[in-house]
């Protein structure tokens, strides 16, 4: 096996450029991208417009690549291929500014939902009305394996590379920072990776309909190991079966995910032994091909029992939307391929790309279908005169307002909710507020209109925030200043010493964790010198602040002196003190103490 030449290899990036040139150009983005998001801590408050725009490259590249494959194989003029490729961008510019997931949650799901439809329609655009299910199988067999490789490729270069840039660290004295390497990862995950996978997708789609080949390592693998786990998983699974059906209780929860996972390797391991079903020597494999949708039938009927049990008591939301679709979806596939003769496996991800766009948008989408059960619920909860349902209307109106906004609870009121909602986020722009205060400023409107009491936060939690009133840190006094507020562990150096800062939970002696106890940890010359108590001063300022303003629900900050966001500490040989710039975290109002605590702030430094 001769290794490739350099010339070999540019020849090979050209090609692929040469072929799909937008694609490489969005993976290429989509790693700058990344990188430079690595390196600015990754604050979704200023980086909304670059993540959302990472993800969209996502989505252009797998639809890109499914419309390019389709106009190869049904050799499309190079007009119609630019046509194409035009008419997807403004699909994706379109739903660029249509789509907003860093102000409702719902439009989450409809990337996921996108970025999976898109992902099918790459399996089977180039079959589209033409080849036969060999050719199909061939191809994804090929883009199968290809990711592996890929993948494979992608590992072997990140270890080789990041020994390397060990080595040069330990041995030259050179400091290489932490986020070197996860730009790297970056470099070779996003376009490494991808460029060398679009390198070996099919381009020959008639030789494709003629190959035979199977890989003799995917034959032992589904055949030794796949499908003896199929076999015990479909064991237990039955067992519990009985077990509901004697006992004559409800399934779990818990087993609707399961069988979903049952069903979804049990289908990829049809499709992966398809070719050789019917061979001579593979008796356990068509065994396994003939019993899996009729042992289908009974776990289709257990699914069915767990989706009425979620459904009924708590009403349809998005996860609930989308496990119902899929039941539905198997229902019919196993289905299919009890009754038809015709066996097309190219009807699984064809079926699942049509399931998956009709849950993105329309009154049958999953966010249309999940708003009305959700506030059909919300209204029975109100005319109900049960106190134990009237505990479930905040958690209900929270959901309609993080899904669906505001404007969601537009029959319980006459206030113009649209206009409230603007007004918020015109407010929040101007103060560049982030987005939980946001969030906990629509929630805290949506039941001061209703008369809503949060039970859900008065009774023992809250989110707080202090910040220092002063933006200038008074150094005067002081030999040095050290910024804690930016991400890297590395070692400072000050009057020819190593200074360490560690953020974290206090510990004993032996290393233990102690209670929830947030510290600022300063070791000189690797020996822990002084420990700061922040959780103590975060905690001094809840009791200082408790009784003149804490509001019953939301979030709050206070802005204080910078007096009171300062902690002292003196060894023999320096004075040091720590000025919070901000101090934030959830408080437990019961127990008096932080689940967690974030702080940043400065060092300053005096010598004795």
């Amino acid at each position: 096996m001769k290794l490739p030449s350099v010339s070999v290899l540019l020849q090979n990036f050209k090609s692929v450029v040469t072929r799909f040139p937008l694609q490489v150009l969005l993976a290429l983005v989509a790693t700058g991208l990344w990188c430079h998001l690595a390196g600015t801590g990754v604050i979704m408050e200023q980086n909304q417009g670059l993540i959302k725009l990472l993800l969209f490259c996502n989505l252009g590249l797998t639809l890109l690549l499914a419309l390019d494959t389709y106009a190869e194989s049904h050799a499309l003029s190079s007009t119609s291929k630019w046509l194409l490729r035009v008419l997807a961008l403004a699909l994706l510019a379109g739903l660029y500014f249509l789509i907003d997931p860093f102000r409702y949650l719902t439009d989450i799901f409809r990337v996921a939902l996108f970025a999976f439809a898109f992902h099918l329609l790459v399996a089977f655009a180039p079959f589209i009305k033409r080849g036969n299910l060999n050719g199909f199988w061939q191809y994804n067999k090929t883009l199968f394996l290809r990711v592996l490789i890929s993948a494979f490729y992608a590992a072997v270069l990140f270890a080789g590379l990041a020994i390397a840039l060990f080595a040069i660290d330990g041995l030259f004295n050179v400091t290489i920072k932490s986020d070197v390497y996860l730009r790297l990862f970056i470099v070779l995950s996003a376009g490494f990776m991808t460029i060398f996978f679009l390198a070996g997708v099919p381009s020959n789609f008639q030789s494709l309909e003629e190959e035979q080949s199977y890989p003799k390592g995917l034959k032992i693998f589904t055949q030794y190991v796949l499908i003896p786990l199929m076999t015990i998983y479909l064991a237990i699974l039955l067992v519990y079966e009985v077990k509901i059906a004697i006992n004559w209780e409800l399934p779990k929860g818990l087993v609707s995910t399961l069988i979903l996972g049952y069903a979804v390797f049990g289908i990829l391991s049809l499709l992966l032994i398809y070719p050789i079903r019917e061979k001579d020597g593979n008796g356990w494999m068509k065994l396994f091909f003939r019993f899996f949708y009729l042992m289908m039938v009974p776990l289709i009927v257990l699914l069915i029992l767990a989706v009425i049990k979620r459904v009924g008591n708590y009403g349809i939301t998005e996860s609930r939307y989308i496990l119902i679709i899929l039941a539905a979806w198997l229902t019919g596939i196993t289905a299919y391929f009890l009754f038809s003769k015709k066996q097309n496996i190219k009807v699984i991800p064809i079926s699942l790309f049509v399931v998956a766009i009709l849950a993105i948008y329309g009154p049958q989408s999953a966010f249309s279908v999940s708003k009305a059960s959700q506030i059909s619920r919300l209204r029975n909860l109100m005319d109900s005169k049960s106190q134990e349902e009237k505990e479930e209307i905040p958690s209900v109106v929270r959901y309609l307002v993080d899904r669906h906004g505001l404007t969601s609870l537009h029959s319980f009121t006459t206030a113009n909710l649209n206009e409230i909602e603007k007004k918020i986020y015109a407010k929040a722009e101007k103060n560049k507020s982030p987005n939980y205060e946001i969030e906990s400023e629509k929630v805290d409107t949506a039941f001061a209109l209703l008369k809503v009491k949060d039970m859900d936060n008065s009774a023992w939690a809250k989110y707080v925030t202090f910040t220092n009133e002063e933006s200038v840190v008074n150094v005067r006094g002081y030999d040095g200043l050290m910024d804690l507020n930016d991400y890297s562990q590395e070692p400072k150096t000050f009057n020819g010493e190593k200074f360490e800062i560690e953020k974290g939970e206090r510990k004993d002696r032996k290393g233990h964790p102690q209670k929830k106890v947030e510290k600022l940890t300063v070791k000189i010359a690797g020996k822990e010198a002084v420990v700061f108590n922040v959780d103590s001063l975060a905690r001094q300022l809840v009791r200082q602040n408790e009784q003149k303003s804490f509001k019953k629900t939301g979030h709050e900050t206070f802005s204080v002196p910078s007096t009171l966001l300062q902690m002292k500490q003196e060894t023999r040989k320096y004075n040091f003190t720590f000025v919070a710039r901000d101090l934030s975290g959830n408080y437990r109002r019961d127990e008096r103490t932080f689940n967690w605590l974030n702080f940043g702030g400065y060092l300053l430094i005096k010598k004795n």
